[in-house]
């Protein structure tokens, strides 16, 4: 099996995800998200998927490699792991280079799985981004300072964060369903 997918190597398919990634990892941006914690949310979704569309088509990876992109994107959603990237540089270096390597292992293997477990994968996330959505709306303070004293986010932003990820899950989800659609029509 061939990794690179020389065929599909072509600007249109390179200027969302670099997009995607030079709104997340600039100096103006990197300034705000330690101080906005919504922003920093943001930016993780950015990576994220700026990675995953860098690979999408670009890339046949193993299927196995979908784990690898699930854990670092669940590692840097910890609150733990979320409160030291805001914080401190050299954690927020990891944070963005490993969003998206975890991005690119889950685009890039994307075609190697079937549509059940491609669907099931969707499910997991807006599942589990709406639980912490909910917490964070809630009042909960899983990535504030109350929790994490070198976190530079005080608990009074993580209802505009919660929010944020509904919207975020909202967009993705009905591009989701157009994709849906747009290739059941196509078949018949």
């Amino acid at each position: 099996m061939k990794a690179l997918n020389k065929d599909q190597v072509k600007l249109s398919n390179l200027i969302a995800p670099i997009v995607l990634i030079a709104l997340a990892v600039n100096p103006y941006t990197e300034i705000q998200e330690s101080h906005l914690e919504f922003l920093f949310m943001l930016s993780h979704y950015a990576l994220f998927i700026g990675g995953f569309l860098l690979a999408y088509k670009l890339l046949k990876l193993p299927s196995i490699s979908v784990l690898g992109g699930i854990f670092l994107a669940v590692l840097w959603h910890i609150p733990y792991f979320f409160a030291l990237a805001a914080a401190f540089p050299v954690f927020r270096a990891l944070n963005d280079a490993t969003l998206i390597i975890g991005g690119i292992m889950a685009g890039g293997s994307l075609s190697s799985l079937n549509n059940g477990f491609k669907l099931s994968l969707l499910v997991a996330w807006m599942g589990a981004d709406t639980v912490l959505a909910i917490i964070l709306l809630a009042g909960w303070p899983p990535y504030s300072n109350m929790i994490y004293p070198f976190s530079p986010f005080p608990e009074s932003q993580e209802f505009l964060t919660g929010l944020s990820m509904f919207f975020v899950m909202f967009v993705i989800f009905l591009i989701a369903i157009a994709n849906f659609l747009r290739t059941t029509f196509k078949l018949m």
